[in-house]
């Protein structure tokens, strides 16, 4: 969810930090509570459609339009996205599709290909190699780093 939250501040708040860090952000709420039914073995269709409509009433706005691969577009930070090929509650399309609507100059994205939602634990020395490659080829000296593992 933190990814999202990112995507939807720069989208939302204008926010510009120096770059940004993204772990398996999902695509539309919508389609991860879909996913998240998918997981439980339970068809998503109608409840996904169900309980998302009604958080949006208890929450008090339209869920169907909380699109985090929308709001990509207004980021302009290097950008560094982690996604996990095994992942099943975000699927690479979307991920794919976030990338694409980046904005950025400089984005960059790494597969896991044996990691699932948690590339964090599942491939920590590589992650480490990972984000000091991408925080080396940025100013360190000028860099926000916003991570999120969901």
């Amino acid at each position: 969810m933190g990814a999202a939250a990112i995507l939807k501040a720069a989208h939302e708040y204008k926010i510009e930090p120096a770059s940004i860090m993204l772990e398996c952000p999902f695509g539309s709420l919508y389609k991860t509570v879909s996913a998240r039914f998918r997981v439980m073995n339970i068809p998503p269709f109608p409840m996904a459609s169900l309980l998302t409509f009604w958080g949006g009433i208890q929450l008090g706005y339209w869920p169907f339009s909380h699109n985090p691969s929308e709001y990509a577009a207004s980021v302009t930070a290097p950008t560094l996205l982690l996604f996990g090929d095994l992942d099943d509650r975000v699927s690479i399309e979307k991920t794919l599709d976030i990338y694409g609507n980046l904005n950025s100059e400089k984005k960059v994205l790494v597969r896991y290909p044996h990691a699932g939602h948690d590339v964090f634990s599942e491939n920590r020395a590589r992650w480490i190699q990972d984000v000091s490659a991408f925080l080396l080829q940025t100013d360190s000296s000028q860099t926000t780093l916003l991570r999120s593992n969901q």
